[in-house]
């Protein structure tokens, strides 16, 4: 979990701001479905406060392979 100001200030430490990014986030309006409590919500972000993300980290890793080898075999 990160509260919105840090999450600026991380971004401006270690980026330029012309720097392209991949930059991913979830706030409540992105998951409401309408019924969610501000209490599921909490909860919601409790439980991936620690998430190490492995997967989405993974998925870049191997299109960037993708995107390798496709340039490899078009001469790119």
């Amino acid at each position: 979990m990160m509260k919105v100001k840090d999450f600026i200030k991380q971004l401006q430490k270690y980026n330029n701001p012309d720097d392209d990014i991949i930059g991913v986030y979830w706030a409540y309006d992105d998951v409401s479905d309408g019924e969610l409590s501000d209490n599921n919500w909490k909860e919601l972000v409790r439980r991936f406060d620690n998430h190490s993300f492995q997967q989405d980290c993974d998925d870049i890793f191997n299109t960037l392979i993708e995107i390798k080898e496709d340039n490899k075999q078009y001469g790119q």
